[in-house]
């Protein structure tokens, strides 16, 4: 399988009249990212910020954190038979906008396992998202049956980034990317006679899925990981999306869908 990704490297973010990359600067039209994450009823409020290394913020619950992306060529979207159609990641091509992520926190703090990112201070660099520009979807949703309990499953709140990520992710799709890294691996069966004599190495990953009831699990390629058995994977659909986060607890004390 042969996977590129045309990197494009963020230095800051800043609101303006057209979403785009201009000279290291993502550019967020505003109001049309916001209509993208209300197209969810279950969406009661949305408002977009930006937060940067070294403000004097902190952000709590965060909920989510997504690389925002684009599927130039060999796929359906960037989160395959989730937000977009089945189909197998890691093949073609795949955007990226590299150093700066889209953050999902919800407006209300909930209980103690929420996630919690500083953005300057002692605890800044405790976090990978405390060191580049973000831009911060803060919502809030009409799922009040699960607003002060432990286990929530978010899914309006995760839904609406990960389609934001794709909306934004559009502006590079013509683009010409800053990098491009090449992840060229031939199947377990196909590898030459020199690879082969190597020794062999398996990754073996865990996914969340400790949750009996469905919603709150890891994702693969949209099913339920609690309902699979242990699958073998190329890695490369790993690095293009075909996992997603689960929300049993929050982004801070689980591995997030940017981190996969």
């Amino acid at each position: 399988m042969k996977l590129e990704m045309g990197k494009f490297y963020i230095k800051d973010i800043v609101f303006g009249d057209e979403t785009k990359v201009e000279n290291g600067v993502l550019v967020v039209n505003k109001e049309e990212a916001l209509k993208i994450v209300r197209e969810d009823e279950h969406i009661t409020s949305a408002d977009l910020h930006i937060v940067r290394p070294g403000d004097r913020v902190r952000l709590c619950p965060v909920k989510e954190a997504l690389e925002i992306r684009c599927k130039v060529e060999g796929g359906t979207g960037i989160f395959p038979g989730v937000t977009s159609p089945l189909a197998r990641a890691g093949m073609g091509r795949t955007h990226v906008l590299s150093g700066c992520s889209l953050l999902v926190v919800g407006e209300h703090w909930g209980g103690f396992q929420d996630g919690l990112i500083d953005m300057s201070g002692k605890y800044q660099n405790q976090c990978i998202f405390g060191m580049m520009p973000n831009l911060v979807l803060v919502a809030d949703t009409d799922e009040e049956f699960e607003r002060h309990e432990q286990q929530k499953k978010n899914r309006a709140l995760r839904w609406a980034g990960m389609r934001l990520a794709e909306h934004i992710g559009q502006c590079v799709k013509d683009a010409t990317p800053d990098e491009v890294e090449v992840f060229d691996l031939p199947p377990v069966n196909r590898r030459p006679a020199e690879v082969q004599a190597l020794p062999s190495v398996v990754y073996v990953i865990q996914p969340q899925t400790q949750m009996e009831q469905l919603g709150y699990n890891t994702l693969i390629y949209g099913w339920d990981g609690n309902r699979m058995l242990p699958t073998f994977m190329h890695p490369n659909e790993i690095l293009d999306g075909a996992v997603v986060s689960g929300s049993f607890m929050p982004v801070s004390s689980k591995i997030s869908t940017y981190e996969w």
